[in-house]
């Protein structure tokens, strides 16, 4: 039985950096550190790769776990600023907040980058696509309204207390 979805790896050019971004952002820990290098068939063989290095964090958050990792081998192509939401692969990570508005200015602060500015009709819920300081897309999102109901809300947060 599935219990729920237990992390999301994103691999960035500054391991340090993203570290603190999302400690400071949205108040990730530190869990462990890993790292190993080429060649390593048993990493290589996990991870699909062929003579691989990287080194890595795995941070906790609220009812998730988050894994940073920096590839030193082989090396990454592309950029993340180069594709879109709608290109094939997973595209963003969405975080529930109290007020998008607030954290987006923090996220501008803390070196995000501004795709598009949030707005908000009345009191309704919002939400907005940015972008980490290397390019991945993140989703702050007010939960509720027509959006997702708040997590809170979930069973598998929120169960009931045996018995009842």
């Amino acid at each position: 039985m599935i219990q729920g979805l237990s992390h999301v790896a994103i691999s960035v050019p500054d391991l340090e950096r993203a570290r603190e971004f999302y400690t400071q952002m949205f108040g990730f820990k530190l869990w462990t550190k890993e790292s190993w290098e080429a060649p390593n068939d048993v990493y290589d063989h996990g991870v699909g790769l062929k003579n691989s290095a990287a080194r890595g964090y795995i941070m906790v958050g609220v009812n998730c776990y988050l894994e940073l990792w920096e590839y030193a081998s082989p090396r990454p192509q592309g950029s993340p600023l180069e594709r879109g939401a709608n290109d094939y692969g997973i595209r963003h990570l969405s975080f529930e907040v109290d007020d998008v508005l607030k954290e987006f200015e923090r996220l501008e602060k803390l070196g995000g980058i501004v795709m598009n500015r949030p707005g908000r009709k009345g009191n309704e819920k919002t939400a907005i696509y940015c972008r980490d300081p290397f390019g991945n897309i993140i989703e702050l999102m007010e939960a509720g309204g027509s959006f997702f109901p708040p997590l809170e809300d979930l069973d598998a947060i929120n169960k009931p207390e045996p018995g009842t």
